[in-house]
């Protein structure tokens, strides 16, 4: 009987499992009102439209650096040759299966709404697989599209985690009550930035458990800009152990 029992609540987690699946995809759309041009970077990736809108699809859930520029006649920098200002910076958790629409008006103030996708205001159940329009100048797979690099006082672009970003990041990832939601959050920053090897410390010790300290220090590794630094990261640890499997994993980095 414990037998059949146990095979009974083996076959029930499956099927609960396979009815799970994957966590949905996210998207981000935005779009200015008096039809300026706007330009985002989302987690270090530039996405650059001709038009008044730009749609990114399959974002994954978790927290973006998201920042916003719209093209103004008085703009702060310009970008070929137009006049650009930043409207929008933050850092924002975005859901599973979530339409984020980021609005900018005519005085460059952004208005930011929040949907399943498929039930936005502005959506109208679009099926973005089957779009017509997917591929054009506005529409973006974040994946497969996009540019690496922020724009940096119209001199070239600037690969690195700003101290204004990572500070927002670091305040969010703070706020979760579960270590396991900080892993997941500060994993998914350091794979889609690229921070320093002090703001990889900060980081690291947010966490109290030592494998989780150790593994955000694995993953942030290949996207440190500052890799002759790393060696501050061993301050973090609390075991020596930690200091010597993290060493081995440098060392055989490729």
């Amino acid at each position: 009987m414990k037998t059949i029992f146990t095979l009974f609540a083996s076959l029930l987690l499956s099927i609960s499992l396979l009815a799970a699946g994957p966590r949905p995809k996210s998207m981000l759309t935005v779009k200015s009102n008096d039809f300026g041009d706007v330009k985002v970077v989302l987690d270090g990736k530039r996405f650059e439209s001709t038009t008044n809108s730009i749609t990114i699809q399959d974002l994954n859930s978790g927290y973006h650096i998201i920042k916003v520029y719209h093209q103004k006649t008085s703009g702060y920098f310009s970008i070929f040759g137009r006049r650009y200002e930043v409207v929008y910076n933050t850092a924002m958790n975005v859901r599973a299966g979530t339409l984020v629409q980021i609005t900018v008006d005519r005085l460059g103030k952004t208005s930011v709404i929040e949907s399943n996708i498929g039930r936005g205001p502005f959506d109208h159940g679009r099926d973005w697989n089957k779009d017509d329009r997917k591929g054009g100048d506005h529409d973006f797979d974040f994946d497969h599209d996009g540019k690496w690099g922020d724009y940096d006082n119209n001199q070239g672009y600037s690969s690195g985690m700003s101290d204004r970003d990572f500070s927002q990041v670091l305040r969010e990832i703070s706020k979760e009550w579960l270590e396991s939601n900080k892993i997941k959050s500060a994993t998914q920053i350091v794979t889609t930035n690229s921070p320093t090897s002090a703001q990889v410390k900060q980081l690291v010790l947010l966490f109290n458990f030592e494998s989780n300290k150790l593994e955000l220090a694995k993953q942030a590794y290949a996207n440190t800009i500052d890799k002759k630094n790393y060696y501050m990261i061993n301050d973090a640890f609390s075991f020596n152990g930690s200091k010597d499997e993290l060493a081995r994993y440098i060392r055989s980095f490729r």
